[in-house]
């Protein structure tokens, strides 16, 4: 009888993607030898509520952890916590790791290899960005450090520099610690993937609660002896700051693939197909490090969010142990909430539209939550981008007090449908007093949009 040799299954990152991987893997072979190399103490976290820990509404660290190292031993999954990748020498199926505790270097031998090594903070290239008390929020590690910093040193002073998600979440978590924000963005609007329209109204509820936003500037310098004391704008202003949280973006963690034959796509992030694999036989990425395909568009982009990440880690999981699964793709759907004003999108911006050459034409409504009638209603503003002619959905926009979320989930199916405008002005939504008006204004919406075309 013909022996068995278990498959090897080496998963480069441990949170969303990889951990997804792993116990897919795990799941379809329960023979093969699955490892998972990762660079932190900590695997299998929720990084998506760090600003909720902060804030004080996640009482422990802890809380945010899904699952713990021991958790995947007992399902056979060994994990290489404090290891980190250095190269990977594909003809030889050879990754070259470090472990960071005392910088020994090894290798294991794989013969299916997931790439989920996710992104890292873009680094603010500014003078002084090295002084004590500038931080930046992406590892759990980095939650604690920070939230350590508020406790024991009670600073008075943030500044944050960007004003996309992080930055937005962070300023009202800082804010509720008590701390006076400052959002220094370089765009004209702050949220740079929603429009003017919807940008405006999340300026508004920002400048309700006290934060300060400069547009169109940058920080200049960050000064302080040993830590931070001030910073000083493009614009010749300057603040006082106890701390400063860098909130400019993030990059693929990629460097460590160089030379390997690995392609990368345009955004920088890494090639894959609808089945995670790379141009490389046998080596799959999943999550942040790796593009996705915009299912408007037609074409692979890099959007990093946390749902994706751990649908594509399930499906780089799967083909790695044998089991054929596709992931198709994503439309952008994200929603934040900024204190008492909740934003939701998905699609295309207008921006986004006009830069890959689609005609277009767009409406914005304000409406209501709630019936007019009703104490409770909230307001609730809806902006569409949408092809003329023909009136399909390119993109769409909320803001509002409530209900946003609902909403921008019809207009996200309706975009993983091939919908159009009129398709939507016919749907049949759920009413009632306590949740919706008779005329929603999904509905109100797509009707304004029927009347442009």
């Amino acid at each position: 009888m013909r022996s068995y040799k278990p498959l090897k299954i080496i998963i480069i990152g441990g949170v969303a993607a990889g951990m997804s991987a792993a116990m897919r893997a795990r799941r379809n072979d329960d023979r093969a030898e699955v490892t998972v190399i990762q660079k932190e103490d900590e695997v299998s976290y929720g990084s998506c509520g760090l600003p909720y820990f902060i804030a004080g509404r996640i009482p422990r660290a802890a809380d945010l952890l899904a699952r713990t190292k021991e958790d995947f031993k007992k399902h056979n999954i060994n994990v290489l916590t404090g290891h980190e990748a250095l190269s990977l020498q594909h003809i030889k199926k050879q990754i070259n790791i470090r472990r960071l505790s005392d910088g020994k270097i090894s290798s294991l031998i794989y013969d299916r290899l997931i790439i989920a090594t996710g992104a890292r903070p873009q680094k603010a290239g500014i003078p002084g960005a090295q002084l004590k008390n500038v931080f930046y929020l992406r590892t759990w590690q980095d939650g604690v450090k920070l939230d350590h910093f508020i406790k024991n040193e009670n600073p008075k002073n943030a500044v944050i520099i960007g004003s996309g998600y992080i930055g937005l979440e962070m300023a009202e978590a800082l804010t509720a610690r008590g701390l006076k924000v400052r959002i220094i963005e370089q765009n004209e609007h702050v949220l740079s993937s929603v429009d003017p329209e919807i940008s405006e109204e999340i300026l508004n509820e920002l400048g309700r609660h006290n934060c300060d936003v400069f547009l169109s500037n940058s920080v200049k310098q960050i000064t302080g002896y040993e830590q931070v004391e001030q910073v000083i704008l493009s614009s010749g202003g300057q603040h006082p700051a106890d701390m400063v949280l860098v909130a400019t973006g993030i990059q693929p963690n990629v460097e460590f693939l160089k030379d390997s034959g690995i392609q990368l796509g345009k955004s920088g992030a890494i090639a894959v197909n609808s089945k995670m694999q790379t141009n490389l036989f046998g080596v799959y990425a999943a999550g942040d490090c790796a593009e996705v395909k915009n299912l408007v568009t037609n074409r692979n982009d890099y959007i990093p969010l946390g749902t994706t990440a751990n649908k594509q880690g399930k499906t780089a999981g799967d083909n790695a142990s044998g089991r054929f699964s596709q992931f198709k793709g994503v439309v952008a759907t994200a929603a934040v909430k900024v204190f008492d004003l909740q934003v939701g999108r998905t699609g295309l911006s207008e921006k986004d539209a006009l830069n890959a050459g689609y005609k277009y034409k767009t409406v914005f409504i304000k409406s209501s939550s709630r019936p007019g009638y009703s104490p409770c209603k909230k307001p609730l503003n809806v902006k569409l981008i949408f092809q003329k002619p023909g009136g399909r959905l390119l993109g769409a926009q909320i803001s509002g007090g409530e209900g946003v979320a609902k909403r921008i989930d019809i207009f996200a199916t309706a975009l993983h449908q091939k919908m159009t405008v009129y398709d939507i002005a016919e749907l049949d939504l759920s009413y009632a007093p306590p949740f919706a008006p008779v005329w929603d204004p999904v509905i109100i919406a797509a009707n304004e949009a029927v009347k442009k075309l």
